[in-house]
């Protein structure tokens, strides 16, 4: 799978399985440590867990964008400053690194890193911050060692959904993904993001166009530029006025939608659940029953056989 500029985000290795080719070429003398989120192919986006063993890292160039969330214990090591002379770094738990296109500085290792390592690709940056109405300034910035609540939970659910073998699905990832990549454009050149301003809910006649494209087939696989292209404006205009207009995220809704379908298919009692499962886009058994015990509090099974009446949630 490649990203829109060409460059490889993923490779499939005969011995290791599939694996970011981004990552492994950022990361020397390291071990993926679970599932790649190669596997299941996302174009825009990778994320690997992996262990760097100790060693010196040369300067290189890098073509992608990453972040890397420091893991389980302190990471210590040198970095190379004036006079040949090498600083001592620590990198502790749940804080961030970015690295952006460009140089990356060489370090040396002196313990095991632990590391959750993200990867978008240049274009797919390039093309979210051209859709801004209001762009940061100034040019990127890494960020060394942060803490940054908003990177690491948005970077620890892609990598949850990665783990999970996807079973949110595309318009899922995709709301992740973009969330992910707009706060990282913010973090990285201007440090601050501007505080939300009123957003007009989507109109009328575009939200119905866009509900019409959700519900002609609810088994298929829809993402969020196909439903933005619907209304005309851009991934990170869209999420905001669908909200507006709505008061949930459009992978929120969609899954209402399915969820309201598995109700009424499950009510006839003909169909097996597993073939109500694939009619209404879950991506198995297990993962309609989770959704549709967390949203009513029963399972299907439970609910079929008429023994306890779902409870109605509030969104």
């Amino acid at each position: 799978m490649t990203d829109p500029s060409g460059s490889t985000l993923h490779q499939v290795n005969p011995t290791a399985g599939h694996r970011s080719a981004a990552i492994s070429g950022l990361l020397q003398n390291s071990t993926l440590r679970g599932p790649s989120s190669a596997q299941l192919g996302w174009a825009d986006f990778a994320v690997e867990r992996h262990t760097i063993l100790p060693a010196e890292d040369p300067e290189r160039r890098v073509d992608h964008h990453f972040l890397v969330l420091w893991d389980m214990h302190v990471a210590e090591g040198e970095t190379p400053g004036r006079a040949g002379r090498f600083i001592r770094y620590k990198k502790f738990p749940n804080t961030i690194t970015t690295c952006s296109p460009g140089i990356k500085p060489a370090y040396r290792r002196v313990n095991k890193h632990e590391v959750i390592v993200g990867a978008f690709g240049a274009d797919f940056i390039d093309g979210l911050e051209a859709e801004l109405d209001a762009r940061p300034r100034g040019s990127f910035q890494r960020l060394y060692g942060i803490d940054d609540p908003n990177l690491r939970n948005l970077l620890l659910l892609l990598l949850e959904e990665s783990e999970s073998a996807g079973c949110g699905g595309r318009l899922y990832v995709d709301s992740l993904t973009t969330a992910l990549g707009l706060r990282l454009l913010f973090a990285s050149r201007s440090r601050k993001q501007p505080a939300d301003t009123k957003v007009s809910p989507l109109p009328h006649r575009l939200l119905r166009r866009v509900l019409d494209r959700m519900r002609v087939d609810l088994s298929e696989t829809v993402d969020l530029a196909t439903l933005a292209a619907e209304t005309g404006y851009s991934r990170a205009h869209f999420l905001r006025m669908f909200r507006a207009a709505t008061g949930q995220s459009p992978h929120r809704y969609l899954l209402e939608l399915r969820l309201a379908e598995a109700r009424a298919l499950m009510a006839g009692r003909s169909m097996p659940l597993t073939d109500v499962a694939v009619a209404c886009g879950f991506s198995s058994h297990a993962h309609l029953t989770t959704a549709f015990r967390s949203r009513y509090g029963v399972t299907p099974s439970a609910y079929r056989r008429g023994l306890v009446r779902p409870v109605e949630l509030s969104n």
